[in-house]
């Protein structure tokens, strides 16, 4: 492994050929948390300005890059359903048993996934500013093409409807925090407004659009296709953090996520956008760790 100044990253060959790209944060004895990084993101995806944080909370955070992100292989014609055998040999290879889950936005269908497959092996589950499966009709904003709402349940033309979508911010992802600071909502532009997140978010932006916007389109795809598995069947509890000023992926959508798993808990943080873990990253993860 070689040691960076946040994170010690590294890769394993998969059974079928292809490379895996992880990071990892904190104490290597520490309890250990699967993050599923959001769309677009990476192993570079941390949910504190200082990455000691973690070493401090007692937190072993392993981040893997998902197919075509960062420095993970593709994975043509890929699944949800296929994301927790990556995670069972990437965990098996470093001797790691039970685990906690905890997504970021466009990660929260990869974490439920590894509930559901894994079962006792994940103890607990976390989901930031996450919206539920196509099992119910999305609220559609205005400004979503036509084209796009057309092609939402055929994820191999919907991936080639949002290719040229996304092109223009694969070109300068570092910038992409600029943009979000200028779109989304007050508590959204203080916390980006901080030197050290806005740079962690452009790291791990560039780092997951590094091999163009293909990966991005076909994992946004996917997610408005069925995952795979029922949410009714994790046993798992389930904690939903959701700004309610979330501008990115509205409350409404977080909620219904809730009333849809058997065993959830919704932390809805008034005032609160999507990028609230900064704030509350300590509450978070010793809740989870619970």
């Amino acid at each position: 492994m070689q040691a960076g100044a946040t994170s010690q990253e590294s890769s394993i060959r998969l059974a079928d050929g292809r490379m895996l790209a992880y990071a990892e944060y904190g104490d290597p004895d520490g309890a250990p948390v699967l993050g599923c990084h959001g769309s677009p993101s990476s192993r570079l995806e941390r949910h504190v300005e200082d990455a000691e944080d973690y070493r401090r909370w007692g937190v072993r955070l392993l981040v893997p890059d998902r197919p075509g992100f960062g420095r993970s292989d593709p994975q043509p014609g890929r699944r949800v359903m296929d994301w927790p055998d990556d995670v069972r040999q990437l965990l098996d290879s470093l001797g790691i048993g039970r685990f906690a889950a905890l997504s970021l936005s466009g990660g929260a269908a990869y974490a439920l996934a590894c509930a559901h497959v894994f079962g006792e092996r994940v103890h607990a589950v976390g989901i930031l500013g996450g919206a539920p499966p196509p099992d119910v009709p999305w609220p559609w904003p205005r400004w979503v093409p036509e084209r796009v709402r057309a092609a939402a349940h055929r994820p191999a033309q919907l991936a080639s409807v949002l290719r040229p979508v996304f092109a223009p911010i694969a070109l300068r992802p570092a910038m992409i925090p600029r943009y979000l600071q200028v779109r989304l909502n007050a508590a959204d532009r203080r916390v980006i407004g901080r030197p050290a997140v806005r740079r962690i978010l452009a790291d791990t932006f560039a780092e997951g659009l590094r091999n163009g916007p293909a990966a991005l389109a076909e994992d946004r795809a996917l997610l408005f296709r069925p995952w795979g598995f029922p949410l009714s069947a994790i046993g798992q509890r389930v904690h939903i953090w959701h700004g309610t000023q979330d501008w990115q992926v509205p409350v409404v959508l977080g909620q219904v996520l809730s009333t849809m798993l058997p065993d959830s808990a919704g932390h809805w943080l008034a005032g609160e956008g999507h990028f609230l873990v900064f704030d509350h990253a300590e509450e978070i993860y010793r809740t989870l760790l619970a």
